[in-house]
């Protein structure tokens, strides 16, 4: 049970390592505005989503986005780590939405983050941020 649970640990961070890296080269070799289009279709702005998950699975996928960015020797950004999260979701047929705000005008700073039924899952907590679009 354990050695299977362990498995599973380290086949969600080899998967979240091989979609960030996909995330960053795209991100770098696609035309200017290609890589926002990889969270999905633009919506109208929502509401402020809530910290946490109901989904433990989407939870899961988040954070293993997170860890793996965080000891990746070019420590992908948050648009790179968003666009990872959702393709995993999406792949898990976990219904997600990205989405791009802005912190801070001067100088101009912007957030990507998903959420889950509302509830984020990658890029959180959300402070200080307008959120500017969401992606579905």
């Amino acid at each position: 049970m354990r050695a299977r649970r362990l498995l599973g640990k380290v086949a969600l961070g080899a998967e979240a390592a091989a979609t960030l890296t996909i995330a960053t080269v795209a991100i770098r070799v696609l035309p200017r505005r290609a890589p926002v289009r990889l969270l999905g279709r633009p919506e109208p702005a929502a509401e402020r989503a809530v910290v946490g998950s109901s989904d433990p699975r989407a939870r899961r996928v988040g954070r293993a986005v997170e860890r793996v960015a965080a000891v990746m020797p070019w420590r992908p950004s948050c648009l790179p780590q968003a666009i990872a999260t959702r393709a995993m979701l999406r792949r898990r047929r976990i219904p997600c939405e990205g989405h791009l705000g802005v912190v801070s005008t001067s100088p101009l700073e912007a957030h990507a983050w998903v959420t889950v039924q509302g509830r984020v899952v990658q890029g959180g907590p959300i402070r200080n941020a307008t959120e500017v679009a969401a992606f579905r």
